[in-house]
């Protein structure tokens, strides 16, 4: 017998056998399983590392937007609080002026950072035309009023950017939340599946070869010997 068809009388007798074939049955559930989480995980995953990144995103967008929000708002206040204190005290109109542009060259950092979240693709040109009223020599309150209403306009806009990035945020988690509790149900239900398969397989696979018990009216019978045996062995009890 030549090597190779030793080798495959073994696997038969030892491999690939009745046993093997029942064991790999009663595990078929399992590996089903296990196969059919991983391609569900990834798939998941993938989706939630999208999310995860969009919800970054927007958090650090909301950072960023309501820090220099805050940050215009606290130079506005405190503008407003000096130019009263200058009023009260009957300063000359051109030192009001003058703080006047003091306060609004330190907002403009915080005003640009604004525009570049709310109009990312043309923030630039408006500042441009914020920063030509706020870089001139003024003296008189209509130029103030100008300036006045495209810093309100700006506040105004990055008040709604930041309700509607907020919203998103919100509608982001929520999906990320949903999507985790989903592939963790998944992954329950698919694991008690395989234990309540797992268990009905081993049961009919180690029950079906089973042999029967012989019933009463199947059992053989005792055989009878010959009578002429029977007489000879009377006689010889009856010596």
């Amino acid at each position: 017998m030549r090597f190779s068809e030793r080798i495959a009388g073994h696997a038969r007798h030892y491999v690939w056998n009745r046993t093997t074939l029942s064991a790999l049955l009663i595990v078929s559930p399992a590996i089903v399983s296990s196969i059919a989480i991983f391609a569900l995980s990834n798939s998941l995953d993938r989706r939630i590392a999208r999310f995860t990144d969009e919800r970054d995103t927007l958090t650090r967008d909301l950072a960023g937007l309501d820090g220099q929000v805050k940050a215009f708002e606290t130079l506005q206040l405190g503008r407003g609080a000096l130019l009263l204190v200058m009023n009260g005290s009957q300063a000359d109109m051109q030192y009001r002026y003058l703080l006047d542009r003091l306060f609004r060259q330190n907002a403009k950092q915080a005003m640009r950072r604004m525009a570049a979240i709310v109009h990312p693709q043309d923030w630039q040109s408006w500042m441009a035309s914020y920063d030509a009223l706020v870089d001139q020599d003024y003296n008189d309150a209509g130029t103030i009023r100008n300036i006045q209403a495209v810093e309100s306009a700006m506040v105004i806009e990055a008040g709604e950017r930041l309700t509607a990035l907020q919203l998103r945020h919100n509608l982001v988690a929520g999906r990320i939340g949903k999507i985790e509790s989903l592939k963790a149900q998944i992954t329950a239900v698919l694991a008690s599946l395989t234990s309540a398969l797992t268990i009905v397989i081993f049961f009919v696979t180690t029950n079906r070869n089973k042999p029967e018990a012989p019933s009463p009216a199947a059992a053989p019978e005792k055989r009878q010997r010959p009578a002429s045996v029977r007489k000879r062995a009377a006689d010889g009890r009856q010596l």
